[in-house]
C-alpha cells in the first residue's frame, strides 16, 4: 500500500542552487571579488599616463639644471680668466714718461690688436707665472676655427691660455686718456728730448668681443714719478778741438 510522505512545516531548510554551468557554486546575493579585463585595462591606461606625465616633468627638469649648471661653469671660467687678465695687466712694468726704457733695462710696451707685450713684475702667482718679475711677458689672441683663445707667455716659456672666448672674436684697444681707443699703440719717443722731470705714465687696455658679450678694461701704470731717478738736464756737449 502506498504511502504518501509529508514535511513538517517547522523541518524547513535553507534552500541551495544547483550547479552552475561551469561547476562552481554560488551562494545566492553573494559579491563578485576582482576586477574585470576591461578594469584592469583602464587602470592600467591610467598608470601608463601618470608615469608619462611624470617622467617628462622630471625630464625637463632635469635639462634645465644642466643647462644652469653649464652656465655658471662658464660665468665662473669667465670671472678666473677675467681676473687673470686684470692681473697681467696691472702688473705691466710701465717707464715714466721722459725716462728711455733702456736706460730703465726695460722692454718698451708694444700693443697691437691681436695682442701686447711689456715688462711685467707680477703680484700673484698664476697661470703666467710665479709672483715676481716675470720679464718681459706677451699676450696675445690665438685664432682658431671655431673662434679665440686669450693666452700668456713669461720667460720664454710655452704660451698658456687664459681665456677661452670660444666660438666669440675678440681684438685688443689701447687709450691714453680711457675716452679714444686705437688698435695699436707705442710710448712717445718723448724720452729722446731732454726733460727736468718725470711723469707717470697710464695706459688703458681693453679686450672685447665681436658680439659685445665680453668687454675687460684695466689700467696699466708706471707708478708715481718718485720711484725712478729723474734724468736731469742733458750734459753740454764737449768742445770741438782744433787740429
Amino acid at each position: 500500500m502506498a504511502t504518501a510522505s509529508f514535511q513538517h512545516p517547522l523541518d524547513e531548510r535553507p534552500a541551495t542552487a544547483g550547479p552552475s554551468p561551469g561547476g562552481r557554486r554560488f551562494r545566492r546575493g553573494g559579491a563578485r571579488a576582482g576586477f574585470s579585463l576591461i578594469e584592469a585595462l583602464i587602470v592600467l591606461l591610467v598608470a601608463g599616463l601618470a608615469l608619462m606625465l611624470v617622467f617628462s616633468i622630471g625630464g625637463q627638469a632635469a635639462r634645465t639644471g644642466f643647462a644652469l649648471g653649464r652656465r655658471a661653469l662658464a660665468a665662473a671660467d669667465g670671472e678666473v680668466a677675467e681676473d687673470e687678465l686684470r692681473g697681467v695687466i696691472g702688473a705691466l712694468a710701465l717707464p715714466p714718461a721722459g725716462a728711455d726704457p733702456k736706460a730703465l733695462r726695460l722692454d718698451p710696451f708694444a700693443g697691437r690688436a691681436d695682442g701686447f707685450s711689456a715688462d711685467a713684475v707680477l703680484t700673484r702667482a698664476g697661470l703666467c707665472g710665479p709672483a715676481g718679475p716675470a720679464g718681459l711677458v706677451r699676450v696675445a689672441i690665438e685664432q682658431r676655427p671655431d673662434g679665440d683663445l686669450v693666452t700668456c707667455q713669461a720667460r720664454g716659456l710655452a704660451p698658456i691660455v687664459v681665456a677661452d672666448l670660444r666660438p666669440r672674436r675678440a681684438r685688443f684697444a689701447y687709450s691714453a686718456d680711457g675716452a679714444g681707443w686705437s688698435d695699436r699703440w707705442s710710448p712717445p719717443p718723448d724720452w729722446a728730448v731732454p726733460r727736468r722731470a718725470l711723469a707717470a705714465q697710464t695706459l688703458f687696455i681693453r679686450l672685447a668681443t665681436d658680439d659685445g658679450r665680453v668687454e675687460w678694461v684695466e689700467r696699466a701704470t708706471s707708478g708715481p714719478p718718485w720711484l725712478y731717478a729723474s734724468p736731469g738736464p742733458a750734459a753740454p756737449a764737449a768742445p770741438a778741438t782744433a787740429r
